[in-house]
């Protein structure tokens, strides 16, 4: 597809910017997912384990729809959109966000479901001797770390709107 200089040029800078932003990003929020999530007093390690497995991968999902759009530039070349690859990166940024869905549910789920578990069964004495912990409970820093958790969500949202934005120019272009 034959494009206008300053629409190659703008496919290019946006690209590359929001897509080496998001790799950064979602550096930075797979680390906080893990290091948080171990310092929150939870109920159980292996819930613990699997909220932070599942929103680590969550953030490696967005992680990979970052470095697909700083790839994107390399579609446009001479005056050109490569259709084709175009078309493919669009996929590949959907599909990278249903892997955020469901990595950051999963992780979601757990998450409230250990936090709900720990209120509830404060009062167990079984519970009291194997955690000796108080309940968690929905504090400032659960409620945080929830929002922690769904940031990736929606940041790969963006990316994938964006990507299918910048990666599928207006129909009325000129083919060629």
């Amino acid at each position: 597809m034959v494009l206008p200089p300053r629409l190659g040029r703008k496919i290019q800078f946006w690209a590359v910017l929001i897509g080496s932003l998001s790799a950064v990003l979602s550096v930075i929020i797979g680390i906080l997912v893990v290091v948080i999530g171990y310092r929150l007093p939870t109920a159980t390690w292996a819930t613990t384990g699997l909220v932070t497995m599942m929103g680590g991968l969550s953030a490696f999902f967005y992680f990979l729809s970052g470095v697909t759009l700083t790839f994107a530039p390399v579609y446009v070349k001479n005056g050109h959109l490569n259709v084709t690859f175009a078309t493919r990166a669009r996929r590949v940024l959907v599909t990278l966000f249903g892997g955020t869905i469901l990595t950051s549910i999963i992780s979601t789920f757990f998450f409230t479901g250990t936090v709900s578990a720990s209120v509830r069964t404060a009062g167990d004495p079984i519970y009291r001797q194997l955690s000796g912990d108080q309940p968690v409970g929905y504090t400032p820093a659960t409620i945080g770390y929830l929002i922690l958790l769904a940031t990736p969500l929606l940041l790969s949202a963006f990316n994938a709107i964006t990507g299918w934005r910048l990666l599928r120019p207006a129909r009325k272009l000129p083919r060629a």
